[in-house]
């Protein structure tokens, strides 16, 4: 059979760059010519190629608008955010019943703000001042208390309290800021007091503050249901329509006006 004759030739022969020479006439000397050796398929051309690129190797790739709009065919890929709620009442909405949990307690929840867009819940918790020292935080779990974590409460000192009032003072006010588990549809929380060597805790009479984030699973939807039910089995005028605001509620003695019990506790009273 016939040899088969390389198309390309596997070594290459460069001379060395002679531009530095003074005498133009010099040649290059049979032993500085370079060698390299380049690989090719059988049909002579190149097995590499080299490609420079303008971004570095952690970056994603820039796609143009025209490319992602072939490739998307006009599909929106934009992501509805599934809202939280809260499933009780804010405690400082009932006005009679929180001064009685700080009265036997020493600590309440007061209330609470979530904001989704900061995917954060904010809040406050009022305790009473029976002494300087005081230590609040917020024990919080979005596993079913297969782990927990706590989250100190930072003091909110009032512009109307000076060193000769400060003694005077029943109540003080703590805030908090909790983070929403990205990867958990619950967030449980309770509060806890600590004083004098001693803990007093607010935990919503055993059945602890819950933030359910909403969704379409009728599980979900029946668990958001009994937890409404069960935190206004609490309240004596759970059967009666709460109104907007005070011009509408017809109330006949001012005990009940007073209370407040008649307006919507959904939300934060301010």
């Amino acid at each position: 059979m016939p040899v088969a004759v390389p198309r390309r030739p596997c070594l290459v022969v460069r001379p060395e760059d002679t531009s530095g020479s003074s005498d133009e006439n010099d040649l290059p000397s049979p032993t500085r010519l370079k060698k390299k050796v380049v690989f090719a398929d059988d049909k002579g051309l190149s097995l590499t190629q080299v490609r420079v690129m303008t971004e570095p190797s952690n970056v994603p790739p820039m796609f143009s608008f025209q490319f992602l709009a072939q490739v998307t065919k006009g599909i929106s890929a934009e992501v509805v955010p599934e809202p939280w709620e809260v499933t009780f009442q804010q405690p400082a909405s009932d006005y009679l019943d929180f001064r009685k949990r700080l009265d036997t307690g020493n600590v309440s929840l007061e209330n609470v703000i979530v904001r989704e867009s900061e995917d954060i819940v904010v809040g406050t918790v009022k305790v009473r001042n029976i002494a300087y020292h005081k230590e609040v935080f917020v024990r919080t779990s979005s596993d079913d208390w297969m782990t927990h974590e706590d989250a100190y409460c930072t003091f909110v000192n009032s512009n109307t309290t000076t060193p000769e009032t400060a003694a005077f003072v029943l109540y003080d006010t703590f805030s908090f800021r909790l983070t929403l588990p990205p990867r958990s549809h619950r967030l449980e929380f309770c509060v806890c007091f600590r004083c004098q060597g001693a803990e007093y805790w607010d935990s919503n009479s055993g059945k602890n503050y819950v933030l359910l984030k909403k969704s379409s699973s009728k599980e979900e939807e029946f668990l958001l249901h009994k937890l409404r039910r069960s935190n206004s089995d609490n309240s004596p005028i759970q059967n009666k329509i709460r109104c907007a605001d005070a011009v509408h509620a017809k109330l006949d003695s001012w005990s009940e006006f007073a209370s407040w019990n008649h307006l919507d506790n959904s939300s934060p009273y301010w």
